[in-house]
Protein backbone atom coordinates (compact mmCIF):
# COMPACT_ATOMS: atom_id res chain seq x y z
CA UNK A 1 0.00 0.00 0.00
CA UNK A 2 1.35 3.38 -1.01
CA UNK A 3 0.89 6.54 1.04
CA UNK A 4 0.16 9.68 -0.95
CA UNK A 5 1.02 13.03 0.67
CA UNK A 6 -1.63 15.66 -0.06
CA UNK A 7 -0.06 18.50 1.91
CA UNK A 8 0.65 19.88 5.37
CA UNK A 9 -1.64 21.59 7.90
CA UNK A 10 -1.11 23.46 11.14
CA UNK A 11 -2.20 21.43 14.17
CA UNK A 12 -3.35 23.02 17.44
CA UNK A 13 -2.76 22.34 21.13
CA UNK A 14 -4.68 23.49 24.19
CA UNK A 15 -2.84 25.24 27.03
CA UNK A 16 -3.12 23.39 30.35
CA UNK A 17 -2.97 26.69 32.27
CA UNK A 18 -5.57 28.85 30.54
CA UNK A 19 -7.23 26.60 27.95
CA UNK A 20 -6.18 28.72 24.96
CA UNK A 21 -5.79 26.95 21.64
CA UNK A 22 -2.39 27.57 20.08
CA UNK A 23 -0.83 26.75 16.67
CA UNK A 24 1.09 23.49 16.79
CA UNK A 25 4.45 25.01 15.87
CA UNK A 26 4.28 27.52 18.77
CA UNK A 27 6.01 26.15 21.89
CA UNK A 28 4.56 28.56 24.49
CA UNK A 29 0.96 29.71 25.01
CA UNK A 30 0.14 32.88 23.06
CA UNK A 31 -2.20 34.03 25.87
CA UNK A 32 -0.44 33.29 29.16
CA UNK A 33 3.09 32.35 28.11
CA UNK A 34 2.95 28.90 29.75
CA UNK A 35 5.23 26.32 28.08
CA UNK A 36 3.69 23.57 26.03
CA UNK A 37 3.13 20.47 28.16
CA UNK A 38 5.44 17.56 27.48
CA UNK A 39 2.50 15.16 27.11
CA UNK A 40 0.61 17.53 24.82
CA UNK A 41 -1.92 16.00 22.46
CA UNK A 42 -2.20 17.77 19.12
CA UNK A 43 -5.62 18.28 17.58
CA UNK A 44 -6.88 19.08 14.12
CA UNK A 45 -8.13 22.55 13.30
CA UNK A 46 -11.85 23.15 12.81
CA UNK A 47 -13.20 22.04 9.44
CA UNK A 48 -13.99 25.64 8.44
CA UNK A 49 -10.41 26.73 9.31
CA UNK A 50 -8.73 23.88 7.44
CA UNK A 51 -6.21 25.06 4.91
CA UNK A 52 -2.98 23.62 3.54
CA UNK A 53 0.23 25.34 4.63
CA UNK A 54 1.96 27.39 1.95
CA UNK A 55 4.90 28.51 4.13
CA UNK A 56 7.93 26.59 2.82
CA UNK A 57 9.79 27.04 6.12
CA UNK A 58 7.04 25.25 8.07
CA UNK A 59 6.93 22.48 5.49
CA UNK A 60 10.70 21.99 5.74
CA UNK A 61 10.39 21.89 9.53
CA UNK A 62 7.74 19.16 9.27
CA UNK A 63 9.94 17.19 6.90
CA UNK A 64 13.11 17.54 9.02
CA UNK A 65 11.92 15.11 11.67
CA UNK A 66 10.13 15.18 15.04
CA UNK A 67 11.04 17.74 17.66
CA UNK A 68 13.02 16.59 20.68
CA UNK A 69 12.72 17.38 24.38
CA UNK A 70 15.62 18.58 26.46
CA UNK A 71 16.74 15.90 28.96
CA UNK A 72 17.38 18.64 31.57
CA UNK A 73 14.37 20.97 31.47
CA UNK A 74 11.95 19.19 29.13
CA UNK A 75 11.69 22.09 26.69
CA UNK A 76 10.67 21.19 23.15
CA UNK A 77 13.33 21.94 20.52
CA UNK A 78 13.61 21.49 16.75
CA UNK A 79 14.97 18.20 15.44
CA UNK A 80 18.28 19.74 14.29
CA UNK A 81 18.90 21.76 17.46
CA UNK A 82 22.19 21.03 19.25
CA UNK A 83 21.52 23.06 22.43
CA UNK A 84 18.29 23.70 24.31
CA UNK A 85 16.75 27.08 23.54
CA UNK A 86 15.59 27.37 27.17
CA UNK A 87 18.51 26.13 29.32
CA UNK A 88 21.24 25.72 26.64
CA UNK A 89 21.68 22.11 27.71
CA UNK A 90 23.40 19.67 25.34
CA UNK A 91 20.79 17.96 23.13
CA UNK A 92 23.21 15.59 21.42
CA UNK A 93 23.01 13.15 24.35
CA UNK A 94 19.85 12.04 26.14
CA UNK A 95 17.32 14.13 24.21
CA UNK A 96 14.12 12.26 23.44
CA UNK A 97 12.33 12.75 20.14
CA UNK A 98 8.58 13.29 20.14
CA UNK A 99 6.41 10.40 18.89
CA UNK A 100 5.43 10.78 15.24
CA UNK A 101 3.42 8.93 12.64
CA UNK A 102 0.26 8.69 14.75
CA UNK A 103 -3.05 9.65 13.17
CA UNK A 104 -4.55 12.83 14.60
CA UNK A 105 -8.26 12.94 15.33
CA UNK A 106 -11.00 11.49 17.47
CA UNK A 107 -9.77 7.91 16.95
CA UNK A 108 -6.12 8.67 17.71
CA UNK A 109 -4.74 7.29 20.96
CA UNK A 110 -2.73 9.68 23.18
CA UNK A 111 0.95 8.95 23.62
CA UNK A 112 2.67 9.97 26.83
CA UNK A 113 6.02 11.68 26.33
CA UNK A 114 8.51 11.85 29.19
CA UNK A 115 11.17 14.57 29.49
CA UNK A 116 13.91 11.95 29.65
CA UNK A 117 14.38 8.25 29.27
CA UNK A 118 15.13 7.62 32.96
CA UNK A 119 12.35 6.04 35.05
CA UNK A 120 12.89 5.90 38.84
CA UNK A 121 12.62 2.38 40.20
CA UNK A 122 10.12 3.49 42.86
CA UNK A 123 7.82 4.95 40.22
CA UNK A 124 7.78 1.86 38.02
CA UNK A 125 4.56 -0.09 38.07
CA UNK A 126 4.44 -3.29 36.02
CA UNK A 127 1.41 -3.67 33.77
CA UNK A 128 0.77 -7.17 35.14
CA UNK A 129 1.73 -8.69 38.50
CA UNK A 130 4.63 -11.12 38.28
CA UNK A 131 3.64 -14.77 38.14
CA UNK A 132 4.02 -16.46 41.50
CA UNK A 133 6.48 -19.33 41.84
CA UNK A 134 3.76 -21.77 42.93
CA UNK A 135 1.52 -20.93 39.96
CA UNK A 136 4.45 -21.40 37.58
CA UNK A 137 5.20 -24.81 39.08
CA UNK A 138 1.55 -25.85 38.77
CA UNK A 139 1.44 -24.83 35.10
CA UNK A 140 4.66 -26.72 34.40
CA UNK A 141 3.27 -29.80 36.14
CA UNK A 142 0.04 -29.65 34.12
CA UNK A 143 2.06 -29.30 30.91
CA UNK A 144 4.19 -32.34 31.78
CA UNK A 145 1.08 -34.40 32.62
CA UNK A 146 -0.53 -33.53 29.27
CA UNK A 147 2.67 -34.37 27.38
CA UNK A 148 2.99 -37.65 29.28
CA UNK A 149 -0.63 -38.55 28.54
CA UNK A 150 -0.20 -38.06 24.79
CA UNK A 151 3.14 -39.91 24.80
CA UNK A 152 1.58 -42.84 26.65
CA UNK A 153 -1.35 -43.03 24.23
CA UNK A 154 1.03 -42.91 21.25
CA UNK A 155 3.14 -45.75 22.63
CA UNK A 156 0.03 -47.74 23.53
CA UNK A 157 -1.50 -47.26 20.07
CA UNK A 158 1.72 -48.48 18.40
CA UNK A 159 2.14 -51.52 20.65
CA UNK A 160 1.20 -54.79 18.96
CA UNK A 161 0.21 -58.26 20.13
CA UNK A 162 1.21 -61.41 18.22
CA UNK A 163 -1.63 -63.78 17.39
CA UNK A 164 -2.02 -67.03 15.48
CA UNK A 165 -5.00 -66.68 13.14
CA UNK A 166 -6.89 -68.64 10.48
CA UNK A 167 -8.06 -67.17 7.18
CA UNK A 168 -11.88 -67.23 7.08
CA UNK A 169 -12.54 -65.56 3.72
CA UNK A 170 -11.24 -62.91 1.31
CA UNK A 171 -12.51 -60.52 -1.35
CA UNK A 172 -10.90 -58.56 -4.15
CA UNK A 173 -11.69 -55.52 -6.31
CA UNK A 174 -9.94 -54.19 -9.37
CA UNK A 175 -10.70 -50.91 -11.17
CA UNK A 176 -9.72 -49.42 -14.52
CA UNK A 177 -10.35 -45.74 -15.29
CA UNK A 178 -11.48 -44.86 -18.82
CA UNK A 179 -10.62 -41.48 -20.33
CA UNK A 180 -12.00 -39.80 -23.46
CA UNK A 181 -10.40 -37.11 -25.62
CA UNK A 182 -13.12 -34.47 -25.81
CA UNK A 183 -13.87 -30.76 -25.68
CA UNK A 184 -13.50 -29.18 -22.24
CA UNK A 185 -14.88 -25.76 -21.27
CA UNK A 186 -13.04 -23.71 -18.66
CA UNK A 187 -12.20 -20.15 -17.57
CA UNK A 188 -8.90 -18.51 -16.65
CA UNK A 189 -6.82 -15.37 -16.96
CA UNK A 190 -5.91 -14.74 -20.60
CA UNK A 191 -2.19 -14.95 -19.79
CA UNK A 192 -2.67 -18.44 -18.27
CA UNK A 193 -4.83 -19.99 -21.01
CA UNK A 194 -3.09 -22.78 -23.01
CA UNK A 195 -1.87 -21.61 -26.42
CA UNK A 196 -3.98 -24.18 -28.31
CA UNK A 197 -7.28 -23.22 -26.64
CA UNK A 198 -10.15 -21.44 -28.38
CA UNK A 199 -11.17 -18.29 -26.49
CA UNK A 200 -14.89 -17.49 -26.68
CA UNK A 201 -15.43 -14.39 -24.51
CA UNK A 202 -13.51 -12.18 -22.07
CA UNK A 203 -14.20 -9.43 -19.58
CA UNK A 204 -12.00 -7.15 -17.49
CA UNK A 205 -11.62 -8.38 -13.89
CA UNK A 206 -9.68 -7.18 -10.85
CA UNK A 207 -6.72 -9.52 -10.39
CA UNK A 208 -4.49 -7.97 -7.72
CA UNK A 209 -3.42 -4.75 -6.00
CA UNK A 210 -0.02 -3.15 -6.51
CA UNK A 211 1.75 -0.55 -4.38
CA UNK A 212 3.31 0.92 -7.54
CA UNK A 213 1.76 1.97 -10.80
CA UNK A 214 1.23 -0.77 -13.38
CA UNK A 215 0.26 0.07 -16.96
CA UNK A 216 -3.53 0.20 -17.21
CA UNK A 217 -4.10 0.04 -13.44
CA UNK A 218 -6.63 2.19 -11.60
CA UNK A 219 -5.62 4.13 -8.50
CA UNK A 220 -7.91 3.60 -5.49
CA UNK A 221 -7.42 5.72 -2.36
CA UNK A 222 -9.00 5.77 1.06
CA UNK A 223 -10.24 8.79 2.96
CA UNK A 224 -7.59 11.46 3.71
CA UNK A 225 -6.33 11.60 7.29
CA UNK A 226 -3.77 13.63 9.19
CA UNK A 227 -0.56 12.24 10.68
CA UNK A 228 1.40 13.99 13.43
CA UNK A 229 4.95 14.65 12.25
CA UNK A 230 6.08 15.32 15.82
CA UNK A 231 6.57 19.03 15.03
CA UNK A 232 3.06 20.40 15.56
CA UNK A 233 2.56 20.24 11.79
CA UNK A 234 0.24 17.57 10.42
CA UNK A 235 0.86 15.67 7.21
CA UNK A 236 -2.38 14.99 5.31
CA UNK A 237 -2.14 11.64 3.56
CA UNK A 238 -4.15 8.99 1.77
CA UNK A 239 -3.47 5.25 1.64
CA UNK A 240 -3.65 4.22 -2.00
CA UNK A 241 -3.29 1.07 -4.08
CA UNK A 242 -3.25 0.49 -7.81
CA UNK A 243 -5.95 -1.99 -8.80
CA UNK A 244 -4.69 -4.10 -11.69
CA UNK A 245 -7.33 -5.40 -14.10
CA UNK A 246 -6.74 -8.15 -16.65
CA UNK A 247 -8.87 -10.13 -19.11
CA UNK A 248 -10.63 -13.16 -17.67
CA UNK A 249 -11.84 -15.46 -20.45
CA UNK A 250 -13.98 -18.49 -21.19
CA UNK A 251 -12.29 -21.00 -23.47
CA UNK A 252 -12.54 -24.49 -24.94
CA UNK A 253 -9.77 -27.00 -25.39
CA UNK A 254 -9.39 -30.67 -26.32
CA UNK A 255 -8.22 -32.74 -23.37
CA UNK A 256 -8.35 -36.20 -21.82
CA UNK A 257 -11.24 -36.48 -19.33
CA UNK A 258 -12.26 -39.31 -17.01
CA UNK A 259 -15.59 -40.68 -18.25
CA UNK A 260 -16.00 -44.12 -16.65
CA UNK A 261 -14.60 -46.66 -14.21
CA UNK A 262 -14.74 -50.40 -14.94
CA UNK A 263 -14.89 -52.62 -11.86
CA UNK A 264 -14.41 -56.35 -11.29
CA UNK A 265 -14.93 -58.06 -7.91
CA UNK A 266 -14.74 -61.57 -6.52
CA UNK A 267 -14.24 -63.79 -3.49
CA UNK A 268 -11.82 -66.34 -4.87
CA UNK A 269 -8.23 -66.45 -6.03
CA UNK A 270 -9.17 -66.19 -9.72
CA UNK A 271 -8.42 -62.47 -9.81
CA UNK A 272 -8.77 -60.67 -13.12
CA UNK A 273 -8.97 -57.15 -14.49
CA UNK A 274 -12.34 -56.03 -15.92
CA UNK A 275 -12.83 -56.39 -19.69
CA UNK A 276 -12.03 -53.24 -21.60
CA UNK A 277 -13.76 -52.27 -24.84
CA UNK A 278 -12.55 -48.85 -25.83
CA UNK A 279 -14.48 -46.57 -28.13
CA UNK A 280 -12.92 -44.09 -30.55
CA UNK A 281 -10.94 -41.34 -28.78
CA UNK A 282 -10.80 -43.35 -25.54
CA UNK A 283 -7.88 -44.73 -23.58
CA UNK A 284 -7.14 -46.57 -20.34
CA UNK A 285 -6.34 -44.23 -17.47
CA UNK A 286 -5.19 -45.41 -14.06
CA UNK A 287 -5.57 -48.87 -12.51
CA UNK A 288 -6.19 -49.71 -8.87
CA UNK A 289 -6.61 -52.92 -6.88
CA UNK A 290 -7.57 -53.71 -3.31
CA UNK A 291 -7.78 -56.96 -1.36
CA UNK A 292 -9.50 -57.71 1.95
CA UNK A 293 -8.61 -60.74 4.07
CA UNK A 294 -10.69 -61.80 7.12
CA UNK A 295 -8.94 -63.71 9.94
CA UNK A 296 -10.24 -65.47 13.03
CA UNK A 297 -8.16 -65.59 16.21
CA UNK A 298 -9.47 -66.52 19.65
CA UNK A 299 -13.05 -66.13 18.43
CA UNK A 300 -12.49 -62.59 17.15
CA UNK A 301 -12.45 -61.36 13.55
CA UNK A 302 -9.53 -59.28 12.27
CA UNK A 303 -9.44 -57.57 8.89
CA UNK A 304 -6.45 -56.82 6.67
CA UNK A 305 -6.83 -54.51 3.66
CA UNK A 306 -3.94 -54.44 1.21
CA UNK A 307 -3.03 -53.77 -2.41
CA UNK A 308 -0.41 -56.55 -2.42
CA UNK A 309 -1.61 -59.28 -4.78
CA UNK A 310 1.10 -61.72 -3.59
CA UNK A 311 -0.27 -61.65 -0.02
CA UNK A 312 -3.83 -62.19 -1.30
CA UNK A 313 -2.80 -65.23 -3.33
CA UNK A 314 -1.46 -66.91 -0.20
CA UNK A 315 -4.57 -66.15 1.89
CA UNK A 316 -6.39 -69.41 1.18
CA UNK A 317 -9.35 -70.22 3.46
CA UNK A 318 -8.17 -72.33 6.41
CA UNK A 319 -4.49 -71.31 6.09
CA UNK A 320 -2.66 -70.33 9.28
CA UNK A 321 -1.09 -66.89 9.67
CA UNK A 322 0.92 -64.94 12.25
CA UNK A 323 -0.61 -61.52 12.92
CA UNK A 324 0.71 -58.44 14.70
CA UNK A 325 -2.41 -56.69 16.03
CA UNK A 326 -2.62 -53.28 17.72
CA UNK A 327 -4.61 -52.71 20.91
CA UNK A 328 -7.34 -51.21 18.70
CA UNK A 329 -7.59 -54.39 16.65
CA UNK A 330 -5.78 -53.12 13.53
CA UNK A 331 -3.65 -55.70 11.70
CA UNK A 332 -0.20 -54.16 11.38
CA UNK A 333 1.56 -57.23 9.93
CA UNK A 334 0.44 -60.56 8.50
CA UNK A 335 2.68 -63.50 7.48
CA UNK A 336 1.69 -67.05 6.52
CA UNK A 337 2.99 -69.77 8.85
CA UNK A 338 5.50 -72.24 7.43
Amino acid sequence: MARKILGYVQLIWRCDSCGTKNPGAIKTCTACGAPQAIDVKFEQVDAESFNFIKDEALIRMAQSGPDKHCPYCGTRNLANALACLQCTGDLTVGAKSRPSGMAVGEDAQPVEVEPNTYTPVSAYQPSMPPMSRNLLLVLMLVFLIICGYFAWNTIRANRTINKSATVVSSTWERNIAIEAYTTVSDSDWRSDIPYNATVSSCYSRHRYDSSTYVSGSVESCGEPYTVDTGTGIGQVVQDCVYEVYEDYCDYEIMDWVHVDTLTATGTNTNVAWPDVNLMQNQRVGGRSESYTIYFNADGKTYTLRTSDFDIYQQALPGSLWDLAVSVRGDVRRAEPQD
